[in-house]
C-alpha cells in the first residue's frame, strides 16, 4: 500500500510538474523612437516579464524575436540576445542598436519571447507604426473630385493579404506576372493600381482587419506616390470583416458597453489612422471615400461575431471618428455614412446595402433607402481552397459582358459594386491574369475537376476593358475631359526666342489618350491669332505604359514637353493651352498665360546654368526646369555616369524617364551646378 501510494504521488508530483512547466511571458513596456529615416540606426529597449515556470537562456534558445510580420529582418535582425539568464518571476530588458529599412514603406515594429525550435510564447509587446517615406521637395498634390449622394458610383472590394510567399495563393487564376509578383510592396501596389484605374473605377473598398496591416500601408504609401506626380487615384474605404477580425483577436465586438463602441470603431480609427501617416498633404482627404462631404465606411456580416450590434448608432461612429480626426480632418465633423450587407442583418442607420460575398449571383440587385445598387460577378471558383467548393462559371467573360449591359440599360441603378478585385482563393477577381494557364489543386484533401475560361478572346485585359467600356456608359464623368496639373511656359520671352516648357495635363475623362486615337496637346488656334511653335504636341506611343495599358488612362498625368518660339513682334499676346482630339474637339481645362515679348527680357534660360529637377523625389519621369546649355551628365551615388543619360543636350530630352533606374540617390551635373534627386 505505501509502494502504491509512493508510485501515485510521484506520478501526481510529476503531472503537476509537467502541468506547470510552461513558457509564458509579460510585456511591461519598451523605449523606441516615434519616428525614423530610411537606413537609419536607433536604439531600442524592450522589457518583459518571466510569468511561466521555465528559466529563459542562450542555451536553452531563448530570445526575443520580430513579429508582424514573424521573423522578419525590417530592422536589420530577427532576433535580440538575452543579457541574462531570467529565472521565472524576473524581468529583463533587452537593449539593441536596430537599423531602420531602406526601402520606402509602412513598417510595424513588434516583438515576441520565443524558444526557437518549440514555440513563440507570451505577450507581444505593443506595435509601433513606422513610415518610411523621402521628403518630397516637389510635388504635384491636387484636389480631388468629390461623390454626392446621387452619383453614380464604380466600386470594388480591394484586398491587400499578399506576400510573395504568404496570404492567399490558391486561386486558379494566375496572375500575368505570376503569383509571387503579388509581393504586397510599394512597387507592386502602384502597378496594381494601374491596373485598378485603367478599369474606370472609382472607389476601393480596402479589407480592414488586424493582419498584414504593413501591406496597407504600402498600399496607401502608393497611392500617395502617384499623387505626389498629379494623379487623380481611387478613393479609399475601410471594408471591416468583422469574421476575420475577431477570430484574430479571439473575442466578439460589443456594442452593449461604452467600451466595446470603442474597440470596434477603434478598427476604423486604426484605418485612418495609417492612411494619413502617409498621406499627410493638404489634399489627403479628397481620396477618402466621401458622399456630401461625409465620410463613407463599409462592414460585412456584423451578426457573425458582433454582440448586440443593434445598439450601436451613428451618433456613436461619428462622434468617436469626430473626436479623433476632425480637428485636422473636417470631414470627419460630419455624419458617417454606413453600407451593409443586403442580405444579412444591418445596422439599424445602413445608408446603403449592397450583396458582399453572399450570392453567387453574375448580377442582383439590392433597393435601400431609394438607392439601387448592382453587384456584378465575373464568376467564382473556391474549388482549390473548399472540397467539393463551388463554381460560378467565367465563359469567357461573358456573363461579366452582359450584366454590364443590363446596368446600362437600367437608369434607376446608382450603385455599380464589383465584388472583388483581386480576392484570390475564391478566384472572383477582375485583374490581369494569364489566360494559357488555369492551377487546379489535387493536393490537401482537393480534387479539383473543373475547369473554365478566362477569356474567349485569349486577352489578359478581359475583365479590366469590360469594365471600363461598362463604367464610361454609367459613371457621371465625361468621354473627353482633361485637368491642366502645372506648367512652366515664360510670362516673359525675347522676340525670336525659342525656349522649351512643360505642361502637365491629367486624363479626367473615360477615354485613353493615344497618339494613335488622334489626342494632342495644342495651342488653340481658334482662339489665338498668334501661334508660339508648331502649335500641336504629340504623345508618344511607346512611353507611360501606353503599349501596356492602350493609351493615357483616365487619372494619369501626361507630361508634355512644348517648344515654343516668340514671334518678332513685342507685346503681350494671350495663349491657350488645351487638349484636343484631332479632327473631334478640344476639351478639358484651359491654360490660359500671357506671354510679354520684349527686348527687355531676362529669362533667357537657356543661358545660365541654374535649373531645378521637378517633381523630387520621383518614380517615373523627372522634368528638368531651366535646362542650361551645357551638356548634362547624370550619376548615381557611386560617381558612375548612367547608361543612356551620358550626354543630354537637347532641350526636349529635359523630360527624362527613370522608371528604369533602381531606387536611390541620383545627381545630374550641368557645368559647375549639381542637383540631387531620389527615385523612389
Amino acid at each position: 500500500m505505501n509502494k502504491l501510494f509512493s508510485i501515485l504521488t510521484a506520478i501526481i508530483f510529476f503531472s503537476i510538474g509537467t502541468i506547470q512547466a510552461q513558457n509564458d511571458s509579460k510585456f511591461l513596456s519598451q523605449v523606441v523612437p516615434q519616428e525614423i529615416e530610411a537606413g537609419q540606426q536607433f536604439d531600442i529597449s524592450i522589457s518583459f516579464e518571466n510569468t511561466g515556470t521555465t528559466t529563459w537562456s542562450d542555451a536553452e534558445l531563448y530570445h526575443l524575436g520580430s513579429q508582424n510580420p514573424q521573423d522578419n529582418f525590417n530592422w536589420g535582425v530577427n532576433r535580440l540576445f538575452l543579457p541574462c539568464d531570467v529565472l521565472p518571476g524576473e524581468q529583463v530588458t533587452i537593449t539593441a542598436t536596430l537599423t531602420a529599412p531602406s526601402t520606402i514603406g509602412m513598417y510595424y515594429f513588434q516583438w515576441q519571447m520565443v524558444q526557437d525550435g518549440v514555440e513563440w510564447f507570451g505577450e507581444k509587446s505593443e506595435t509601433v507604426d513606422f513610415v518610411v517615406k523621402c521628403e518630397l521637395t516637389d510635388s504635384l498634390f491636387t484636389a480631388g473630385n468629390h461623390f454626392s449622394v446621387s452619383s453614380h458610383i464604380v466600386s470594388t472590394s480591394f484586398f491587400t493579404w499578399f506576400t510573395v510567399d504568404g496570404g492567399q495563393q490558391s486561386s486558379p487564376w494566375i496572375p500575368l506576372e505570376g503569383r509571387e509578383s503579388w509581393s504586397g510592396g510599394v512597387d507592386f501596389w502602384m502597378e496594381f493600381i494601374k491596373q485598378v484605374m485603367a478599369a474606370n473605377i472609382d472607389v476601393l473598398y480596402v479589407e480592414l482587419i488586424p493582419y498584414m496591416e504593413n501591406q496597407r500601408g504600402n498600399l496607401f504609401m502608393a497611392l500617395y506616390l502617384l499623387r505626389s506626380e498629379g494623379w487623380n487615384v481611387p478613393k479609399v474605404c475601410p471594408f471591416l470583416d468583422p469574421e476575420i477580425t475577431y477570430s484574430i483577436l479571439g473575442y466578439n465586438g460589443n456594442c452593449a458597453t461604452e467600451e466595446g463602441k470603442d474597440e470596434l470603431v477603434g478598427h476604423y480609427i486604426r484605418f485612418y489612422n495609417q492612411y494619413y501617416s502617409v498621406n499627410d498633404d493638404e489634399y489627403a482627404d479628397d481620396y477618402i471615400y466621401t458622399q456630401d462631404g461625409s465620410p463613407v465606411l463599409n462592414i460585412w456580416h456584423i451578426h457573425l461575431h458582433i454582440n448586440y450590434y443593434s445598439q450601436l448608432t451613428r451618433d456613436d461612429v461619428t462622434s468617436r471618428l469626430s473626436a479623433a480626426f476632425g480637428a485636422e480632418h473636417p470631414i470627419f465633423n460630419n455624419d458617417i455614412k454606413m453600407i451593409n450587407n443586403a442580405y444579412s442583418p444591418a445596422f439599424s442607420f445602413a445608408d446603403e446595402r449592397i450583396y458582399q460575398f453572399e450570392m453567387q449571383e453574375y448580377k442582383i440587385d439590392k433597393t435601400w433607402n431609394g438607392i439601387k445598387s448592382s453587384l456584378l460577378k465575373p464568376g467564382y471558383w473556391d474549388q482549390n481552397v473548399r472540397n467539393p467548393g463551388f463554381q460560378l462559371h467565367r465563359d469567357g467573360g461573358v456573363h461579366y459582358t452582359e450584366s454590364w449591359n443590363m446596368v446600362n440599360d437600367d437608369p434607376a441603378i446608382d450603385r455599380v459594386y464589383i465584388e472583388s478585385f483581386n480576392e484570390y482563393d475564391e478566384g472572383s477577381g477582375i485583374y490581369l491574369a494569364r489566360t494559357d494557364t488555369i492551377y487546379k489543386k489535387t493536393t490537401g484533401g482537393m480534387n479539383n475537376t473543373g475547369d473554365d475560361v478566362w477569356s474567349d478572346t485569349d486577352n489578359p485585359f478581359e475583365y479590366i476593358n469590360t469594365t471600363a467600356a461598362g463604367a464610361a456608359q454609367f459613371n457621371d464623368m465625361l468621354q473627353l475631359d482633361a485637368k491642366i496639373v502645372w506648367s512652366d511656359i515664360p510670362a516673359a520671352m525675347e522676340p525670336g526666342e525659342t525656349v522649351n516648357a512643360t505642361i502637365i495635363v491629367r486624363n479626367e475623362g473615360n477615354e485613353k489618350w493615344s497618339a494613335g486615337n488622334g489626342f494632342k496637346l495644342g495651342q488653340n488656334e481658334t482662339i489665338d491669332s498668334i501661334l508660339f511653335g508648331p502649335g500641336r504636341y504629340l504623345i508618344n506611343d511607346t512611353l507611360d505604359d501606353i503599349p501596356f495599358y492602350g493609351g493615357i488612362f483616365r487619372g494619369r498625368a501626361k507630361v508634355f514637353d512644348v517648344e515654343i518660339t516668340a514671334p518678332e513682334s513685342t507685346g503681350t499676346y494671350l495663349t491657350h493651352w488645351q487638349m484636343l482630339q484631332e479632327g473631334n474637339t478640344w476639351f478639358g481645362d484651359t491654360l490660359e498665360v500671357a506671354i510679354t515679348v520684349t527686348n527687355e527680357s531676362s529669362t533667357n534660360s537657356t543661358e545660365h546654368s541654374d535649373f531645378e529637377i521637378y517633381p523630387n523625389p520621383a518614380c517615373s519621369f523627372i522634368v528638368l526646369t531651366a535646362l542650361p546649355s551645357e551638356n548634362i551628365l547624370m550619376y548615381d551615388i557611386s560617381g558612375k555616369i548612367i547608361e543612356g543619360y551620358a550626354q543630354i543636350k537637347r532641350q526636349e530630352d529635359r523630360i527624362i524617364e527613370i522608371s528604369n533606374l533602381n531606387k536611390g540617390i541620383y545627381f545630374i551635373r550641368a557645368g559647375q551646378t549639381v542637383k540631387k534627386f531620389v527615385k523612389q
